[in-house]
C-alpha cells in the first residue's frame, strides 16, 4: 500500500473526451486523473448513469475500435437485472428492469490470474500496480477467463488473446471520459470504502 501520487494529463486532448461526453470525470473539469501506485478502479453505482462511454473509451483506447465487447470495464451484463442476472423478483432487482442501480464490474487487480497462467504471461506492473498481459506469451487458453473472481477477463474475438484491466499504464480512459465521476481510481485505503459502497449494490435483494 502507498499513496505515492503521480499526476497524469488528459489522454485524448479533447477529441474522443468531446465525442463522448464533453467534459472530465468530476465537476471540476480539471482534466487531470490523481494516480496512486497500487490501487483499484472502483465504481459507484449511485451515481452510474449506464450511458457506457467507459467501455467505449476503453476499447478505443486499447483496440483503436469502438465494440463494447472487448472493453476491460463491464457495464452492459448487468445493466438489465444487476449482477446476479434475472431472477425471479427481477422488478426488485439492480438495474434499469429493477430499481435503475447499475453495477459495473471493474477489475480488483487481485493475482489470480498471475497464479493460473501456464505461460506465466501476465504479470504485475509496479508502478501503476495493474497485472499486465503479454500478448505474446498468451496462447488463449483461457484459464484466467475462467478463474477470474470479476469474471471481467475475456478472450479477444480478434486473435483468442487474452485482456483485462491494465489501468491504461496510469491514464485511465474510462476515468476520463465518466460525466458523473462514477468510476475513479481509489487508493487502497480509499478503495476499502469505495468497495463497501460497492458491494451493497451488489447483494441480491
Amino acid at each position: 500500500k502507498t499513496t505515492l501520487g503521480i499526476s497524469v494529463g488528459t489522454i485524448y486532448q479533447g477529441s474522443l473526451i468531446s465525442l463522448l461526453t464533453g467534459c472530465g470525470s468530476d465537476s471540476s473539469n480539471s482534466g487531470h486523473v490523481e494516480i496512486h501506485v497500487g490501487g483499484l478502479m472502483v465504481v459507484d453505482p449511485t451515481l452510474c448513469l449506464s450511458c457506457r462511454r467507459c467501455e467505449i473509451a476503453c476499447v478505443w483506447n486499447h483496440e483503436g475500435g469502438a465494440s463494447p465487447s472487448l472493453a476491460r470495464v463491464k457495464v452492459l451484463k448487468n445493466m438489465n437485472y444487476g449482477p446476479y442476472g434475472v431472477q425471479a423478483n427481477f422488478e426488485q432487482q439492480r438495474g434499469e428492469c429493477g430499481d435503475k442501480t447499475i453495477v459495473p464490474d471493474t477489475c480488483r487487480q487481485c493475482d489470480v490470474c498471475i497464479k493460473v497462467c501456464p505461460q506465466t504471461a501476465i504479470s504485475l506492473n509496479t508502478e501503476t500496480g495493474a497485472k499486465i498481459i503479454n500478448q505474446q506469451l498468451c496462447i488463449g487458453c483461457g484459464y484466467c477467463v475462467d478463474k477470474c473472481p470479476q469474471h471481467v477477463m475475456t478472450l479477444n474475438i480478434n486473435n483468442n488473446k487474452a485482456i483485462k484491466c491494465d489501468l491504461c499504464d496510469g491514464e485511465p480512459a474510462c476515468a476520463q471520459v465518466c460525466p458523473s465521476g462514477a468510476i475513479k481510481f481509489y487508493t487502497w485505503e480509499q478503495a476499502e470504502t469505495a468497495l463497501e459502497q460497492y458491494e451493497k449494490f451488489t447483494a441480491i435483494l
